[in-house]
């Protein structure tokens, strides 16, 4: 597996003569009434070939034996990783989870993983060595075997990853309507540093599907990469209401869209984040990036009653800034419908990345830095 000095020597053979070191990273795997599933998706964790890794285990108060299979899995386990379990006294949903798995975590970079789903060995270095090598985002996201609840694989690809087979950096342009060009929340890593600003008080809108407001709000703050490596499992099966479609061809939705969280939803907690913790958007963005950001989730019908309180609380140039940009994004969509081209999102093909993708360990990706020279 190799030490935390020999993983971040192969990046830089410099590091390793200063006192620095691989960065941590949490898993946080969130369950509920998933005791079939959970022993497979705690060791597919033990087997990652990253040296610093942690698991936190939320168990969302199931009441199937979830908690007892789960003890009995990190009793027996014999792996570097560090496994330890919190339990909710009440079923609160996966938002909930998310922030409890949270508290606990001290890793840089955190991935939310599904109870039902698996990770392949290499998910944590891959994931760690995009972070770290391609220019730096808010979060990734890998492609996906489909698994049925035997286990079989069904599918070699996750429908929703739009990569076309390149690493692609995902800029938001507006969150006015829907998009979503990421594979699902076990599939992707986040920095720790950003997850911080996004996850405020449980909201009861997501209970379910929470990665649908926590990829949004991310990919606003700090945009994404979509990685064409296949590096986990999702699980499609009847007791998952977001996995419960077969697979059939074509791009399906992944599950009962009936119980998703409406795009409204999404928008109006958001906004109501940035206006909540003001000084702390400003702090991170500059005014002109928070008045940008506030812009893009603001509806025509709450344009002028936001617009009046920036005038009120950081003056008129802000506020006409405010309106400026609002209106750029009017302007864009307008052309984008015209030109029917629907997608709210930017795109950006990374060179020079499919030469890293074929590599199998850190080593040999430094050497193929230093061949490429």
């Amino acid at each position: 597996m190799g030490s935390l000095k020999s993983y971040i020597e192969a990046f830089d053979g410099r590091l390793g003569q200063v006192n620095t070191a691989a960065p941590k990273v949490s898993i946080i795997v969130t369950n509920y009434n998933y005791a079939d599933y959970i022993s497979d998706c705690l060791a597919s964790v033990s087997f990652q070939n990253y040296p610093d890794i942690e698991c936190i285990v939320v168990d969302d108060h199931s009441s199937d034996n979830s908690a007892e299979n789960i003890r009995r899995f990190i009793d027996s386990d014999k792996s570097s990783a560090s496994f330890k379990l919190f339990s909710h006294d009440e079923t609160r949903g996966q938002y909930q989870a998310f922030r409890t798995g949270m508290e606990h975590a001290s890793g840089a970079f955190v991935t939310f993983l599904d109870a039902d789903d698996l990770l392949l060995p290499d998910f944590v270095s891959e994931h760690v060595r995009v972070h770290l090598t391609l220019p730096p985002v808010a979060f990734t996201s890998s492609n996906q075997y489909q698994i049925d609840s035997a286990g079989q694989v069904i599918g070699g690809v996750h429908p929703d990853l739009l990569t076309r087979n390149h690493y692609r950096m995902i800029g938001t342009v507006s969150l006015h309507h829907s998009f979503w060009v990421w594979a699902t929340t076990s599939s992707m890593m986040f920095r720790r540093a950003v997850l911080d600003y996004v996850l405020g008080d449980a909201d009861e809108a997501f209970r379910k599907c929470a990665d649908n407001y926590v990829a949004h709000y991310c990919n606003l703050l700090g945009g994404s990469i979509l990685m064409p490596l296949t590096l986990g499992c999702y699980r499609r099966h009847q007791r998952n209401t977001f996995s419960t479609n077969p697979l059939i061809g074509g791009r399906l939705p992944t599950g009962d869209m009936r119980h998703h969280p409406a795009h409204q939803q999404v928008l109006d907690s958001i906004r109501a984040r940035l206006l909540e913790c003001r000084e702390q958007f400003v702090s991170l963005l500059g005014r002109s990036g928070y008045l940008h950001a506030l812009s893009r989730v603001t509806p025509m019908t709450d344009l002028w009653r936001h617009g009046r309180k920036l005038r009120r609380d950081f003056g008129a140039g802000e506020a006409r800034t405010f309106f400026s940009m609002f209106g750029l994004i009017l302007a864009r969509t307008f052309a984008r419908r015209l030109r029917n081209r629907p997608p709210a999102f930017t795109v950006a093909d990374l060179e020079g990345s499919k030469r890293a993708a074929k590599v199998t360990s850190y080593a040999d990706y430094q050497r193929h830095r230093r061949d490429a020279k």
